[in-house]
């Protein structure tokens, strides 16, 4: 009775770590979106009501959805505060500090780290030019992301189960 209890926690427990390996695929293309709609509601707030970056980065954070809303929270304090000389290093700041809670790949950090660092250093034209780069970056790797997911995700759900059943069966 005992083996038989134990063999139905190692399986849920199995099939819950696979549920959680596979779900990370599923988030990082949910925010990549994410993140593509709050770069463009940036990009309206820099271009074109020229509102200065401190205050379009929290406005930003507060129309967005989290986890993605706490790069711009960040960034809007760093540069509230002077804790950066410039956009480029509050950005990346803010990248390395949530990129924990994130599902993101590190070449789409590395992505909006080198966006961070255009933002401010050029006039509308430029960082329109930037904005539309980085977009275009990010839609590249949504299509992969989503590849990734539909490839992964599944093998990693029936992977955790796979193995419950397997360890069940050597304790039995």
């Amino acid at each position: 009775m005992i083996k038989i209890i134990g063999c139905i926690v190692i399986l849920i427990a199995s099939s819950g770590f696979g549920y959680i390996a596979g779900s990370r695929f599923k988030y990082r293309v949910k925010e990549i979106r994410l993140l593509m709609v709050s770069l463009q509601m940036l990009e309206t707030e820099m271009t074109y009501t020229s509102t200065p970056l401190p205050q379009a980065f929290e406005s930003v954070y507060l129309k967005s959805s989290t986890p993605i809303s706490y790069i711009f929270k960040k960034v809007s304090q760093s540069l509230k505060n002077h804790n950066f000389s410039t956009v480029g290093e509050a950005f990346e700041k803010a990248l390395l500090d949530c990129k924990d809670i994130m599902a993101l790949s590190t070449e789409d950090i590395d992505i909006l780290k080198s966006f961070g660092h255009t933002l401010g250093s050029s006039d509308i034209d430029g960082q329109i030019k930037s904005f539309k780069m980085v977009l275009k970056q990010l839609e590249t790797q949504e299509a992969k992301a989503e590849e990734d997911r539909s490839k992964n995700e599944k093998m990693y759900k029936n992977m955790g189960f796979l193995t419950g059943i397997a360890v069940s069966v050597l304790l039995l």
